[in-house]
């Protein structure tokens, strides 16, 4: 039960619309840098602005300086989040609540605490972006 409960992953279409939003454009984004393309303005017309775009890619930046494994992106027609897309989802959430407690005991396993705060900012900043 454990191991199932473990496996499973979000659905997108079970996803508020800003969050569907979000993990569409991380996709868009990281498929684009796998192509050698410049993300910014497609991202940003999937998010509905640049400065979305523009922080996307710097909580994108603090998530790849900080994670110690390379972050796992599912592909872009696949109805089910990656571990990390959820991680990214929920981490945009809890600090968009301003929840910095519930935001430390999410990552507190996984990265150090001055990691975590610059984390905490970027997701919440893009928060407020994509939910104004």
């Amino acid at each position: 039960m454990l191991a199932e409960s473990l496996a499973r992953t979000p659905c997108l279409r079970s996803l508020a619309p800003p969050e569907a939003q979000l993990v569409a454009g991380l996709r868009l984004w990281i498929m684009m840098g796998k192509m050698g393309r410049c993300p910014l303005r497609a991202v940003g017309e999937r998010l509905g602005s640049a400065r979305a775009a523009a922080h996307l890619h710097l909580l994108l930046e603090e998530i790849g300086a900080a994670w110690p494994d390379p972050f796992c992106a599912a592909a872009p027609c696949c109805p089910r989040l990656s571990h990390d897309e959820a991680l990214a989802v929920e981490m945009v959430r809890v600090a968009g609540r301003g929840d910095r407690p519930g935001f430390d005991r999410l990552l507190a396993d996984l990265l150090p605490g001055h990691v975590r705060e610059r984390l905490y900012l970027s997701a919440s900043v893009l928060d407020g972006v994509l939910n104004a």
